[in-house]
């Protein structure tokens, strides 16, 4: 189910007793690492710019939580993977060359169980271990006119998920072409599907976990091709996959695996951010008054989010009372939607001692540090916003929208260079290089700031056009 290129090659089906190798390492002679890296980072910004992807802060850090997780489990070094949420309702998952490992929103409100959407995960981290795109290119002999743009055009339009659609936007081109020809075949879903599994039990999950998944979908799809989730549109997952999948199962005992919090709420919230305005209040009420909910902490959650986003803060803070009352204590995704509702209500000054007080409790939240630094600005305490933002640029230097933060403040600040440096951080750390070039250009034309830091601008400059050189 690795879901990200579409179309029809299927090899013929294995044996159930053959022993696939681990021919990751010496199968990758098509593509370099480097041509790797490039094609998913031009798939990347593709993605992003269609809007699709998700920017939450709480799915963000969950997927890499729990990607992480499986990565040290895996005992993968080579490949440095980035995990990210797409705001979709169908049930997709892909893998791009480099590392880049895409969840559809679907997909994880459809997982009943963290080890179900952990399964899909380290099935995807297979993928990419495996070198399966670069073998696959291999395989099907791509002409030499093929650019690593087109390649990442045909990603993007393949893990779009949208049939026809995303076919008819690629049409007469080289990506066509391409997207026409590009499938994970029977052999690579298998070799997968044993990588991942050993992967899951390694980090403490569910094995049965995939098969089980796997065979909800299957079950479910039999209504018809139409149905059919996504990924069993673009990948072989069959019923010899699946009792291949569970014959590995034999003879282990069984094991109950508990769900974390953090699984329970980033699913409510994803099922959230699928649905309108309307549509989000009216599900939570009537399967709160019908109790058809499995988690009464998570659901009431998902319905102070509904009604936050619905302007009645006021009745969002008395349904979280409500959700702390049922779980018996608090969770960072409780405490960031309270100091949240607090901005909202124009309480600046409460909000910012929510944050503070949640961050220490739950250090790891990133989504804290941006609810304390969002909540000084409220409150006009400009320099120690920067300094909150200059701090957290420190602990996470690859995060893009501290850099939007600090910009932010700068503006305020009325320090228009300092804006557009910080501006130009931030879009480099998306990959747009040319928009970070024309910011810290903009910089240099703004008048004001000294010797020192305009010198840092020009140098900063010219990293910025030698990473452009590659991607022309």
């Amino acid at each position: 189910m690795a879901l990200i290129l579409a179309a029809s090659l299927i090899s013929a089906p294995l044996q159930a007793d053959v022993q696939l190798p681990n021919l990751g390492e010496s199968s990758q002679e098509g593509l370099s690492p480097l041509q790797e890296r490039q094609i998913g980072e031009s798939a990347m910004r593709e993605l992003r710019r269609s809007g699709a992807m998700s920017e939450d802060p709480e799915l963000v850090a969950y997927l890499r939580q729990l990607g992480g997780r499986l990565l040290d489990a895996s005992g993968e070094t080579g490949v440095q993977f980035v995990f990210f949420p797409m705001l979709d309702r169908s049930i997709n998952a892909f893998a791009i060359p480099g590392g880049l490992v895409g969840v559809h929103t679907g997909l994880i409100v459809l997982a009943q169980h963290e080890s179900e959407l952990a399964s899909v995960l380290s099935h995807e981290i297979a993928h990419v271990t495996q070198h399966h795109f670069a073998r696959l290119l291999e395989g099907q002999k791509m002409a030499p006119w093929v650019t690593l743009a087109a390649l990442g055009l045909a990603i993007v339009a393949a893990s779009a998920g949208k049939g026809d659609v995303a076919m008819a936007g690629l049409m007469g081109s080289q990506a066509y072409m391409i997207q026409r020809q590009l499938d994970y075949t029977y052999m690579f879903e298998q070799e997968a599907d044993r990588i991942g599994m050993q992967t899951l039990q390694k980090a403490g999950f569910d094995q049965a976990a995939m098969p089980t998944f796997f065979d909800r979908m299957q079950k479910n799809s039999r209504l018809g091709e139409g149905n059919a989730p996504e990924f069993l549109r673009t990948h072989p997952v069959t019923y010899k996959r699946i009792s291949d999948a569970q014959a590995r199962l034999k003879d282990k005992p069984y094991q109950q695996f508990k769900d974390s919090l953090d699984f329970l709420f980033v699913r409510e919230k994803a099922r959230f951010l699928q649905m309108d305005e309307q549509d989000a209040l009216e599900y939570y009420r009537k399967t709160l008054s019908e109790k058809k909910y499995g988690h009464l902490p998570s659901h009431l959650y998902g319905l102070a989010l509904a009604q936050l986003r619905a302007f009645d803060a006021d009745a969002a803070w008395a349904t979280l009372q409500q959700s702390k009352q049922a779980l018996g204590k608090t969770h960072s995704s409780l405490e960031y939607l309270a100091g949240s509702i607090r901005l909202a209500q124009k309480r600046p000054s409460d909000a910012l001692q929510i944050f503070k007080e949640a961050s220490k409790r739950f250090p790891a939240s990133r989504a804290l540090v941006y609810g304390e630094i969002d909540a000084l600005i409220a409150n006009q305490q400009l320099s120690e916003a920067l300094a909150s933002a200059q701090y957290a640029s420190e602990l996470y230097p690859s995060d893009a929208y501290i850099w939007q933060r600090i910009s932010k403040i700068q503006n305020a600040r009325g320090d228009a260079v300092r804006q557009h440096q910080a501006q130009a951080e931030y879009y480099s750390r998306l990959g747009e290089y040319t928009a970070a070039i024309e910011q810290l250009q903009q910089a240099q034309n703004a008048g004001g700031g000294d010797f020192y830091l305009l010198s840092a601008i020009e140098a900063r400059l010219k990293e910025l056009k030698q990473e452009l050189i590659p991607l022309k």
